[in-house]
């Protein structure tokens, strides 16, 4: 062959080669990719709030603080404990200084109140509108002073200030309550949220990035130190929109029987209760406890048996007509309960790798969730056998038909009215940017499909090269051209 024969097949293969890489790295971008809108952003574990620097960690500032609430004035302590905090007997104004500038403040209180800060240029900025006990407030500017507002009856904490950058992942920034809910998770006591649904917060929330709202039926405010417990768990379990803890229904050991529980909470409250958040965060799927109580707690089967209730009420205006009015009435599609004895599922939490979590599985994280409620720590422990068996739930009640056996999945059937496309592909929600991605699965096949026209076309071209070239120079196999 001579030396322009191989020239030009070189230019073929060469032409050929390209349109094949091309094919296959435009693919993922001409993929068409459906549109879901599952869950209002939320900060990833070690994220900047938004307005600060992604590239550099914030840096935590030591703070010193003082008040003169009285002549001598004194010190405010700061010793990064949950379990020791100030009373404010009277409205307080402290003053906050920094070692160096700072640009935002993480406040934990014992129990919700409003707040202030004001800074050295004047700009006020409000806090504790949301009665969140851990709050975290970017100041919008760096200073190296402010004045910390905190009302009489207030109890303060810590209190922590960073410069810009990605704060750690112990500060917690809170969404506020979710508007509607894919998942509404209904525990009764803080900690059942993880002991008897397992990996079901870090799967779902964690690693979904579903939409998930908890509404506990007691608190804690007698016990404040189970009220950190509880947030911490829970944002270590991937939750970021903040929990439902209603001042209704504080937790109390004359509520371990039933009798004792409906007599102290009141069933048509707690029943109130229910169809109000029902209506409030209209979920697609609920989950709660055993009807049994798990172990017979009374405060679990009162839950339970007035949420079962509730149910058949949320989409009659006449029943609790004040809920309906404010939040309108809506249809559970799904609920499960914990050891439901009917159209069971096993949700294997040990097997779910999470890719969030560093490939943890659901299971190791709903462990280092109730980790954190160090209080509870001699009581109970997560369980994925015997008789509480966090694997193990029953689809007690549904509008969009009974799971397909073996399946194990809540989601099965539900109508996802936010979903908008003309093609039925799987996707995932991505948690590191909040954009939703391809699975890999379409986008191995699209690379497949792209790299087959990439392969016919090469082949066109070829043909109509070699057609040319022969024409021009009587080219028969085996010749030169």
């Amino acid at each position: 062959m001579k030396l322009k024969s191989i020239a030009k097949w070189c230019s073929i293969t060469a032409i050929g080669t390209f349109l094949c890489a091309a094919a296959l790295v435009m693919a993922p971008r001409m993929q068409s990719v459906p549109v879901v809108v599952r869950s209002s952003p939320v900060l990833a574990a070690g994220q900047a709030p938004s307005g600060s620097s992604q590239t550099e960690k914030a840096e935590q500032v030591r703070l010193t603080m003082t008040s003169k609430v009285s002549p001598d004035g004194y010190v405010m302590p700061l010793d990064n404990n949950e379990r020791t905090w100030i009373p404010m007997e009277k409205d307080v104004t402290i003053h906050v200084k920094g070692k160096k500038a700072f640009s935002g403040l993480y406040i934990k209180l014992e129990k919700p109140c409003q707040w202030s800060v004001t800074l050295p240029d004047g700009t006020k900025l409000e806090g504790g509108k949301n009665g969140f006990i851990h709050e975290w407030m970017p100041l919008g500017q760096s200073v190296k002073t402010l004045e910390l507002y905190l009302p009489k009856g207030a109890c303060l904490c810590d209190v922590y200030g960073f410069t810009d950058g990605r704060l750690p992942d112990w500060v917690q920034v809170w969404e506020p309550p979710c508007e509607t809910a894919d998942l509404m998770v209904m525990p009764t006591h803080a900690d059942d949220e993880l002991l008897w649904f397992g990996g079901a917060l870090p799967y779902y929330a964690g690693e979904c990035g579903y939409k998930v709202q908890v509404v506990y039926l007691t608190n804690h405010f007698n016990r404040t130190i189970r009220c950190h417990e509880q947030l911490n768990g829970l944002w270590a379990v991937g939750v970021r929109h903040y929990p439902i803890v209603t001042d209704l229904f504080t937790d109390k050991t004359v509520t371990r029987n039933y009798e004792g529980a409906e007599s102290f909470f009141g069933y048509d409250n707690v029943l109130r209760f229910q169809v109000e958040m029902l209506r409030r965060f209209s979920p697609k799927v609920v989950i709660a406890q055993d009807i049994k109580g798990e172990y017979g707690h009374g405060a679990h089967i009162l839950n339970v048996k007035t949420l079962m209730e509730a149910l058949e009420m949320t989409d009659d205006p006449s029943a609790f007509p004040e809920s309906a009015e404010k939040y309108g009435t809506c249809q559970v599609q799904k609920v499960y309960l914990h050891l439901w004895p009917e159209h069971k599922i096993v949700v294997d939490w040990g097997k779910m790798e999470l890719s969030r979590f560093g490939g943890k599985t659901a299971l190791e994280m709903a462990r280092r969730g109730f980790a954190c409620h160090v209080t509870q720590q001699d009581h109970f422990y997560v369980s994925d056998t015997g008789k509480y068996d966090c694997r193990k739930f029953g689809l007690a009640y549904t509008n969009v038909g009974w799971d397909t056996p073996d399946q194990n999945d809540m989601f099965e059937h539900v109508v996802w009215s936010d979903v908008v496309s003309e093609e039925k592909e799987p996707v995932i929600v991505s948690t590191s940017d909040n954009e939703v991605s391809p699975s890999d699965i379409n986008t191995a096949r699209l690379r497949k499909q792209m790299a087959g026209i990439a392969v016919m076309l090469v082949t066109v071209i070829g043909c109509i090269v070699i057609l040319v070239c022969g024409k021009k120079n009587k080219c028969s196999f085996g010749c030169d051209f």
